[in-house]
């Protein structure tokens, strides 16, 4: 990955921005967003949903199976860049996942909300088992209390996967609510787990909430992982924009994201 430093970013344009579309990108614009990723040389790329209950289309960013996300992105030139689908857990039976060995994607985001967070971490584990990176998503972060968080790194330790992010649904989180927390993660999390974040603009702190994490990460030897997306494309309000984000960290760490690409 391009990153010389533990901040790298993910974009999730074609899986947060389908929420406006429908996930109908068509397959020139899916095409245009994954070689603009790739060229940039951003390290992840969230290429879609992964949603049985939804048919095959190439137009569409939403597929039941891996083998469907090999018919649009297998022949394109990834370069550098890692290649991640999303589940809504419960949405998509293992048995549509093959093994990352057959799948042109290198890793899953899981998102599950606080109650079903011990069958979502068997979940993800299954996933680890098939050679996928996992990563576990908290829907509504603000909806955890500190024993409830607790108790899920509780979970997250046992199966040890790539990532947790920190997943502000509704856009509710001010600095101080975010460095709450991103510290009990930090604290409490196994090393070699990273923490990601993935900010909605509600209040218009998208931008202003990563850039003060990626701050406060600063000395760290833990993975922060950033999301963001093309002009904020995302549900309701957007997320953060990722051509800001890779100005910022290209500006604070020296990396070289080509933002002339975005």
């Amino acid at each position: 990955m391009k990153s010389t430093s533990n901040i790298i970013l993910l974009d999730c344009t074609l899986r947060d921005g389908g929420y406006n579309n429908d996930w109908e990108f068509g397959k020139n614009t899916i095409t245009s967003v994954f070689e603009r990723i790739v060229s940039s040389e951003i390290d992840f790329l969230e290429v879609g949903f992964l949603d049985q209950t939804r048919c095959f289309d190439p137009n569409r960013t939403i597929a039941p199976d891996t083998d469907s996300m090999g018919h649009i992105y297998g022949k394109l030139d990834r370069k550098h860049t890692r290649l991640v689908g999303m589940i809504d857990f419960g949405k998509c039976d293992l048995s549509n996942i093959r093994p990352q060995s057959e799948s042109c994607l290198d890793g899953i985001r899981v998102i599950f909300k606080k109650h079903l967070r011990v069958g979502a971490m068997a979940f993800c584990n299954e996933l680890k088992k098939k050679g996928y990176l996992v990563f576990a998503q908290l829907v509504s972060i603000t909806s955890y209390s500190d024993e409830e968080l607790l108790d899920l790194v509780r979970l997250v330790n046992d199966v040890k996967p790539f990532a947790v992010s920190i997943v502000d649904t509704y856009g509710l989180l001010h600095k101080s609510g975010l460095f709450h927390y991103y510290e009990m993660l930090d604290e409490h999390l196994d090393s070699t787990i990273a923490i990601g974040y993935h900010s909605h603009n509600n209040f218009q702190l998208g931008y202003a909430n990563s850039i003060e994490l990626i701050n406060r990460h600063r000395g760290s030897e833990r993975t922060l992982l950033c999301d963001g997306s093309l002009f904020g494309m995302g549900k309701g309000a957007g997320n953060a924009p990722i051509e800001l984000l890779a100005t910022f960290v290209n500006d604070t760490f020296g990396h070289r994201y080509d933002i002339g690409q975005l």
